[in-house]
């Protein structure tokens, strides 16, 4: 797949992506305004009821002062409890624990009763109803005498109880002139909240309007909550959605990248082996060129050629059979004592010829008291030959490399230090990456996959070890390799 392929793909997810999370917010932010037009409704007929509540507790109050000051009266009294029977009897009609006689609501037999008692019945009855009405008629100016704090907030609360509202509020009965007559402990004039608000007493008639004035702190959350696991749900497949595409880009150009550099380690490659085959077939032909005497032909200096391309084709060639350990991700080691000091030291002879042909030097430190590994002799004698390597490629003048170990706490310490051009801070944190190459500036002679150091990386933490590096940019570089020693005493019971 082409990069240019590959970003129309992904702009064109990009912009369905966008599209689906736009009709998402459209979606939730529609549901939220279905939910607080309920909302606004039921509290509107809320505060209608609490409006009619807040009457009908003044009327009841009324009520019950005046039929106390009328009952008081004996022969008021006699008039509005009692009737009489055909029989002339005395008859309860009014129970003085309640506001409205018994049978009020019923057909009153006005032909059943003597003329004079009903009579007397009605006119009582117009006195206690106009005496209420003429106490509604002139109510107090001030809303405080009309009804408390602790009764209005008893009414509300039964209101919204009984209407399904379960929110905390805050309320203020706000006076005809913007004063404030009595709030909630908790209400704050500054909220940033919908406030809601209802007259009360409207059909008084000389009296001043006084507004009941409330709102939720929490009404946001109640409405988001209503919408309940379907908008949850929405939130997390979006969510998921979201994941999913990141996910699909990020290995679309990780692909990508891996091609390409699959593709460099081929051409890489295929220069690599075609070099020393080249020089190889070349040596060959002279030996086998009888038309040049054999005194002239330097068969020494011939042989030595064909013995180092020989060399370095095998080299080669352990590199791109290195390549099958990462596609397997496993190592699997054929471990045995090893002495490391031994290692060490063949594999710095096999450089040394190297190094000295570049008028560099390399030399040992091996301070190490305990240098035997339980290890993969293969493998570690690898990883040496690599870390050597890469310090005489990365070196623009005479090499100058040191070779030291030493024991910290369980783990045996080798060093290799070299002069060569050193690693950017950047550079450090991707070099034991799979085909991963440190860009080497003006030295335009080092070749290679890109594999030695992340090789490295796998076999000494195959062995339980680990590697860190110390460098900085045209100063050399300092590796350090960490290989634990053999445990005597458990190797011994095994």
């Amino acid at each position: 797949m082409s990069k240019r392929l590959i970003w129309v793909v992904t702009i064109f997810m990009g912009l369905a992506m966008a599209s689906l999370i736009l009709v998402q917010a459209y979606w939730i932010r529609n549901a939220i305004l279905v939910k607080k037009k309920q909302f606004d409704q039921l509290i509107t007929r809320s505060m209608i009821d609490i409006r009619g509540e807040v009457e009908r507790l003044e009327v009841t109050k009324i009520s019950s002062r005046l039929a106390e000051s009328l009952i008081a009266d004996s022969a008021f009294a006699a008039q509005l409890l009692t009737t009489a029977d055909n029989d002339g009897t005395a008859k309860p009609v009014m129970d003085p624990n309640r506001l409205i006689p018994e049978g009020a609501d019923e057909e009153i037999d006005i032909d059943g009763l003597r003329k004079k008692e009903a009579s007397h019945w009605l006119n009582s009855r117009r006195e206690f109803v106009d005496r209420v009405i003429g106490a509604m008629f002139y109510a107090s100016p001030d809303i405080e005498n009309r009804i408390s704090n602790t009764e209005l907030e008893s009414v509300i609360r039964q209101v919204f109880t009984d209407s399904g509202i379960d929110l905390p509020f805050e309320y203020t009965v706000i006076r005809w002139n913007n004063d404030t007559a009595y709030h909630s402990n908790g209400y704050d004039p500054f909220a940033e909240a919908e406030y809601y608000r209802v007259q009360l007493f409207p059909n008084d008639v000389y009296a001043h309007a006084n507004y009941l004035k409330l709102y939720f702190p929490t009404q946001d959350d109640f409405l988001f909550r209503s919408l309940g696991y379907l908008a949850l749900s929405s939130l997390l497949l979006t969510l998921a959605i979201l994941f999913s595409f990141a996910v699909t880009v990020f290995i679309m150009f990780r692909q990508k990248r891996l091609s390409e550099i699959r593709s460099d380690f081929i051409s890489n490659m295929t220069h690599e082996l075609k070099t020393p085959i080249s020089t190889i077939s070349l040596a060959s032909q002279m030996l086998g060129d009888n038309s040049i005497p054999a005194e002239v032909k330097n068969i020494g200096q011939i042989s030595k050629i064909i013995s180092e391309e020989c060399r370095r084709l095998g080299s080669q060639v352990e590199k791109v059979l290195q390549t099958s350990v990462f596609d397997k991700g496993k190592l699997k080691l054929r471990t045995d004592e090893v002495n490391m000091h031994e290692v060490i030291a063949g594999v710095v002879d096999n450089f040394s010829i190297q190094v000295k042909s570049k008028g560099g030097k390399i030399s040992i430190l091996l301070q190490a008291e305990d240098f035997m590994l339980l290890a993969d002799q293969v493998h570690i004698t690898n990883v040496m030959s690599n870390l050597l390597d890469n310090a005489i490629k990365y070196c623009n003048k005479e090499p100058e490399i040191v070779v030291e170990t030493a024991n910290k706490m369980e783990f045996l310490m080798i060093t290799v230090t070299d002069n060569g051009i050193g690693i950017s801070r950047n550079d450090q944190k991707r070099i034991f990456e799979k085909f991963y190459r440190v860009p080497t500036g003006n030295i335009h002679t080092v070749k290679g996959f890109g594999l030695g150091l992340s090789y490295v990386k796998m076999v000494v933490e195959a062995h339980q070890g680990y590697i860190e590096v110390e460098s900085d940019l045209y100063q050399g570089s300092t590796f350090k390799v960490f290989l634990p020693l053999i445990d005597h005493e458990n190797h011994a019971k095994n």
